[in-house]
């Protein structure tokens, strides 16, 4: 019995991939969005994806599987993540903002 609940509670492991990677579309600018080669419309829309994550879960992990869901490669992922971490250290009332101060953000 000791032999199956190590099998079904095993911890997942990241695997190293060569496909993520990030393609700067636009070096002259300090834009991170056009460097990107993310347009303002599209912009738009992943602001208001990391506000419906925010709003919708109160764990962190679920709200970046609900963001990364929703982005189409890995540079609107980065630009997610930055926007997303932003917003949970500027409200002070999300459950999250609390565990972005423990760890001394």
């Amino acid at each position: 019995m000791n032999l199956l609940g190590k099998l079904f509670n095993r911890k997942k492991k990241l695997i190293d991939s060569a496909e993520l990677k990030v393609c700067i579309i636009d070096e002259s600018t300090t834009d991170l969005w056009t460097t990107f080669g993310i347009t303002e419309e599209r912009r738009d829309e992943i602001v208001e994806i990391c506000k419906e994550a925010y709003k919708l879960h109160d764990i962190k992990s679920h709200s970046y599987v609900y963001i990364v869901d929703k982005c189409k490669n890995v540079n609107e992922v980065v630009t997610a993540t930055i926007v997303f971490e932003r917003m949970c250290e500027q409200t002070e009332n999300h459950p999250l903002a609390g565990l972005m101060k423990l760890f001394g953000s």
